[in-house]
């Protein structure tokens, strides 16, 4: 009896009464819950075996950037990267306001928007979105999208309205047919000295910029936040809950970190699934608590009062997040970073299969991030020892 037979025994089983089968494949349990139809998963263990995981090459399969060279391959400040269907690649350079498009292989194509508030330019070019044959890019600091065609044409730019109560919704993703996923955070805030944790309203947009409807109010990111007599201020809490709002497809995925819990949700925001795994969140350890305070003392004559008083009354939460960042590839597998107090340090990822399933974990290289998974590679933007950008394209091997 081999291990998929067993996996897909101890599922239906535990989904109809909550037996289990006997061996050691059937590590992950399935559970149907309440009236609603939410449908829960949670993994013990995972499902590939040692010799069955995922792996990335062991050199990049394409790079695009260098130290010195033509102008159309030296990169600064690459917000969004994205490999199209036909193998061609799109960086939005935001240093220059650039979206330049590349071959399969790497090899310079053509560039299109620039510096400039017309049409088709850019200020502050943001993520790259693809919805079927064409690309959307938001621009922070005019407000607006601007949507290109794959093949580069210049479409239409256009403005996402305002809320009623005149907060400007941020743009998070696209969902089909049509339709826009946006953020905005409360007008009016209060917020006490220390911890503080922000609330986001989520809403559909039509690719027209007009409101739809909402999907509710989600718990968002922390912050750490001090008082004067005269103001408030606060930085972004050192090892702080982050929240996840991510468009895949026809499908919403939400984490907010206070645990390892992501929901899955339908573009109307239906609640349908929600995948779990039973872990404690990792500690902050008494290492990391020195490293802090030792930075801290380093960084003391630099800072100016406020902040210095900010940080010296400042306490370390016990744990961190219960992960990081939240990709989902083009197969459906949803892919959930460890916590990195760093950026741009992502290196293990937990892979869950459609179904919610854990599959196992991958490891991708430090000091880069992440973008884009595709079936068989993983595309992201990597920086050396200079801290010159690198566009990498990595083959995804899967035994």
């Amino acid at each position: 009896m081999d291990s998929t037979f067993l996996a897909r025994c101890g599922f239906a089983l535990l989904a109809l009464g909550g037996a289990a089968c006997s061996g050691t494949a059937a590590r992950s349990t399935l559970t149907m819950s309440d009236s609603a139809g939410v449908i829960i998963v949670e993994s013990h263990a995972p499902l590939w075996s040692p010799e069955e995981g995922w792996r990335l090459s062991e050199a990049p399969v394409v790079t695009i950037g260098t130290v010195e060279g033509a102008d159309e391959y030296q990169l600064f400040r690459v917000r969004s990267v994205r490999r199209l269907a036909d193998e061609r690649i799109v960086i939005a350079n935001s240093g220059t306001n650039e979206l330049r498009f590349y071959g399969a292989d790497g090899t310079y194509l053509f560039t299109r928007g620039g510096e400039g508030g017309g049409p088709g330019e850019f200020r502050s070019m943001g993520d790259i979105w693809v919805l079927g044959d064409s690309l959307y890019l938001f621009d922070f600091n005019q407000m607006r999208i601007t949507a290109y065609s794959t093949a580069g044409e210049f479409g239409r730019t256009f403005r996402v309205r305002e809320t009623p109560d005149g907060a400007f919704p941020f743009p998070e993703g696209v969902l089909p047919p049509r339709l826009l996923l946006v953020r905005r955070s409360p007008p009016d805030r209060e917020f006490n000295a220390g911890f503080n944790r922000d609330t986001s309203l989520y809403l559909r947009y039509t690719l027209d910029g007009e409101l739809i409807d909402s999907l509710g109010w989600f718990p968002g990111d922390e912050s750490y936040f001090g008082s004067s007599q005269d103001f408030t201020y606060g930085t972004s809490a050192p090892y702080g809950l982050h929240a996840y709002m991510i468009a895949a497809g026809e499908l919403l995925y939400y984490g907010s970190s206070d645990n390892f819990e992501i929901e899955v949700r339908a573009v109307d925001g239906t609640l349908q699934r929600l995948i779990r795994r039973p872990i404690p969140n990792p500690p902050v350890t008494a290492e990391e608590v020195e490293e802090f305070h030792r930075n801290l003392e380093q960084r003391q004559e630099r800072m100016s009062p406020i902040w210095r008083n900010l940080y010296s009354q400042m306490t370390l939460p016990e744990t961190k997040p219960a992960y990081g960042r939240l990709l989902v590839d083009s197969e459906g597998n949803l892919w959930v970073a460890d916590y990195s107090q760093e950026r741009d340090d992502e290196g293990t990822w937990s892979v869950f299969d459609s179904e919610g399933r854990l599959l196992g974990s991958v490891e991708t290289p430090t000091g880069g991030r992440v973008l884009q998974i595709g079936r068989d590679f993983v595309l992201g933007i990597w920086r050396d020892e200079l801290d010159v950008e690198y566009v990498r394209l990595y083959g995804l091997i899967k035994n």
